[in-house]
């Protein structure tokens, strides 16, 4: 472990997000603004005073080498995206914002690998390397405000997992500030390397709970020539398992992103979100499928044949292609703002599971169930107002989100650990790419073992406590 080299890619150092000059630690006597210690569905609040804005890796090792050996815990934030609570200071901590911290050190053009540091909204990045033939693999609804930092850090998953996998493959190296201050650098671009451990995995996905990611190196894509996009309406969940099945068949190297969202979802989108629905008649089911290749008419004929298949089994009751670059643009804004509308409707409890796809329908009728026989759910006067599934098929993601008339304990105490249990008992996981935040850390039993990783980095339990695998 040693310091990382300062001038490492000093020529290619880009502002990408530049902000006002200001102080590097701001004070304040009441808590900071809510934009740092609410999260972005107003669910967990934080009580911290201090925020620490560093600029360089140097000055994120000697904050936490001060707060380390005081014993001051620190959690570190990015864009405050993250719907789990993990970069939200549950009582006093330190907060360590990462926004200054924004620059790109180095590009290599010819492998396509992109050193950025920890800061770099992930919208601005992935513009940039755009104009270079590249595109950033991970794609998220919150591109606009989420910092690529936050992405490893919570191993985001995100809209295109199906075509290009998870961070544990994108990631290539790393920089990490350990507790104690000290850098290590994992910073290696190579694509290949089997020298032995791969540390960097650990930080992976760790929310901030064994050092602070400052710096990321990372596998790009070449930019799709070509893409499209087709909208399908269905009338239940079968069917949306055997398009799956055929797309991936049909579409082979091209296909990139395979989603789905129930009816009540595509309401609430377009009753508080005011956005036109991609199909105009309403369908229990819609299916959103992405094709991305390197030449137009190649990818045209595959849809068309594959559109074919689905009709032939009678699968499919509506379709529509989008191929105009604006118009797909708006099909997807529709898929994203998916959340934001469900949060406008109520207080919204989401949870984010993996299961077999043979369990992913059966999640929403069995939670629909449970909150009806609990009282609930189901009348018009019930603390529960609405039960809604969407999410990726392609990589067994969904979104489960239980909308509330007011936060309080009714639902968490209806839903937890019961939903956690049914989910493991399925061999599923309680945090596909969410993280597990501020409380999930106790339910990581039901389908993980405990950990001892984090008293080996992080003895005096500085980082983002009471979080993560801390409360395994």
């Amino acid at each position: 472990m040693s310091e990382a080299d300062s001038s490492r890619g000093k020529c290619a150092h880009i502002p990408l997000n530049p902000v006002p000059r200001q102080q590097h630690v701001v004070h304040s006597e009441t808590k900071l603004d809510s934009q740092y210690n609410i999260d972005v569905f107003g669910k967990y609040r934080g009580s911290s005073k201090v925020m620490v804005l560093p600029k360089t890796t140097e000055q994120v090792s000697q904050v936490l080498a001060h707060c380390n050996k005081r014993r001051i815990s620190v959690v570190t934030q990015g864009g405050n995206s993250g719907t789990g609570g993990g970069a939200i200071a549950e009582r006093d901590e330190v907060l360590l914002c990462m926004r200054d911290m924004n620059k790109v050190r180095d590009i290599d053009e010819v492998s396509g690998v992109v050193v950025a540091e920890a800061g770099c909204v992930l919208d601005d990045l992935d513009r940039h390397m755009q104009q270079l033939g590249y595109i950033v693999p991970v794609d998220l609804g919150s591109r606009n405000k989420c910092m690529i930092g936050g992405n490893v850090s919570t191993s985001a998953g995100g809209l295109r997992y199906l075509r290009y996998g998870s961070m544990h493959g994108t990631v290539l190296g790393l920089e990490v500030v350990l507790p104690d201050g000290r850098v290590l650098d994992l910073l290696f671009t190579l694509k290949k390397d089997a020298s032995g451990y791969d540390l960097k995995q650990l930080f992976i996905g760790a929310e901030g709970t064994l050092g602070v990611v400052t710096a990321v190196a990372i596998a790009l894509a070449p930019k799709p020539a070509s893409s499209q996009l087709v909208v399908l309406g269905l009338t239940d969940f079968c069917k949306i398992q055997r398009a799956f099945v055929l797309a991936r068949q049909s579409l082979g190297e091209i296909i990139s992103a395979f989603e789905f969202w129930e009816k009540r979802c595509n309401e609430l989108v377009v009753e508080y979100e005011h956005y036109e629905s991609p199909l105009e008649t309403a369908h229990e089911f819609c299916v959103l499928i992405e094709t991305r290749g390197s030449y137009m008419q190649h990818d045209v004929e595959k849809m068309d044949a594959f559109l074919d298949k689905l009709r032939e089994e009678r699968l499919i009751d509506d379709s529509k292609v989008f191929r105009d670059a604006d118009e797909m643009e708006r099909v997807w804004v529709f898929r994203q703002q998916m959340a934001t509308a469900h949060g406008k409707s109520g207080c919204m409890h989401v949870y984010d599971f993996s299961l077999p796809s043979k369990h992913q329908h059966d999640l929403l009728v069995a939670v629909k169930e449970h909150l009806t026989a609990e009282g609930i759910y189901g009348q018009a006067d019930s603390p529960v107002k609405d039960v809604t599934i969407f999410g990726h098929i392609g990589d067994d993601n969904i979104h489960l989100q239980v909308i509330a008339k007011e936060f309080g304990g009714i639902v968490e105490e209806v839903m937890e650990p019961w939903v956690y249990e049914w989910v493991g008992s399925r061999q599923g996981s309680v945090a596909a790419e969410h993280g597990l935040g501020k409380h999930k850390g106790e339910f990581l039993k039901y389908s993980k073992s405990a950990t001892t990783i984090k008293q080996q980095f992080d003895p005096n339990n500085i980082m983002n406590p009471d979080k993560h695998i801390s409360r395994a």
